[in-house]
């Protein structure tokens, strides 16, 4: 995989976006890569100003000012505690234009998830979610205030082509982690196999032989990726892929999720289905989506 030279951060100054900021001043300095601030003011909100409060004509001017004092100030911090001089930029206009035009030269875009771990209300529907369903570099959300390199890195996969990027991508932005590969699988239309007169037997005959069949492509994926065999183990597992996920992040301690945008079965339009919207708004952990 080429090596990450550019990391864009975009923020609106709140607590989350100054934890995807450190984060991202971290990574930058283990990738030896730029790293970039940008924050984006709406040019419609700064119109409202105007007319809603007949603001004097030169406040646009001064709130710009302001916004890039801020920004340099949180330059300068992110300098001190990482050693990384980030450069900064202020832009009017539409903030997912802005950020997407801002990132077609970067290898990362990195932003804070608001409110915690809770999502609902912040990442759904917002300029967050619309950033992660059309932006074409990986996005990198941030949950949790920064203390170390990642360590225990999950990699949901379902041997779609994205499930390699995926594995290479973790492999990449945690080169010293530890990678839990992890596929689930469900059996189609479960509840039912009874009443069409699936037998106990073959239900379970069934689902070993997912598993082995499982098994066998999650080696067979790990001997062709850049990855450590010792910085790698596998699992698979039964059930709904959401709720196994998450449970298995919570329970190996996960501190990143690298998944997929899109993919096959319970992957495919990765954004507009309920397993995203569950793991963006219930994990605890940070979240890489791979585009590609």
């Amino acid at each position: 995989m080429v090596p990450m030279t550019s990391i864009m951060v975009a923020t609106d100054f709140s607590d989350g976006a100054r934890c995807a900021a450190e984060r991202a001043a971290m990574v930058a300095k283990e990738q030896c890569a730029n790293l970039s601030l940008i924050h984006v003011m709406s040019r419609s909100a700064l119109s409202d100003l105007h007319k809603l409060f007949h603001a004097p004509t030169d406040v646009e001017a001064k709130l710009i000012d302001d916004a890039k004092h801020t920004l340099n100030e949180l330059a300068e911090d992110l300098s001190r505690k990482t050693g990384v001089m980030g450069r900064t930029d202020v832009k009017t206009g539409h903030a997912q234009a802005e950020i997407l035009s801002a990132t077609e030269s970067a290898d990362l875009l990195v932003l804070g998830a608001h409110g915690g771990s809770s999502l609902h209300g912040v990442m759904l529907g917002t300029t967050a979610e619309r950033l992660l369903s059309t932006c074409k570099r990986p996005v990198l959300v941030v949950k949790s205030p920064p203390k170390i390199r990642y360590q225990h890195v999950l990699v949901p996969v379902d041997f779609s082509p994205y499930s390699a990027s995926a594995m290479a991508m973790a492999s990449q932005i945690a080169p010293h982690a530890h990678l839990t590969i992890l596929h689930v699988f469900r059996i189609p239309f479960e509840g039912r196999l009874q009443i069409v007169g699936a037998s106990e037997s073959g239900i379970r005959r069934y689902c070993e032989e997912e598993q082995e069949a499982a098994a066998r492509q999650m080696r067979e994926l790990i001997r062709q990726s850049p990855i450590d065999s010792n910085q790698v183990s596998y699992r698979v597992e039964r059930g709904d892929p959401s709720p196994v996920i998450l449970a298995t992040a919570e329970e190996l301690l996960s501190d990143l999720m690298v998944i997929g945008k899109h993919g096959q079965s319970w992957f495919e339009d990765l954004f507009l289905g309920s397993v995203t919207h569950h793991i963006l708004a219930r994990s605890t952990c940070d979240t890489l989506v791979v585009l590609k």
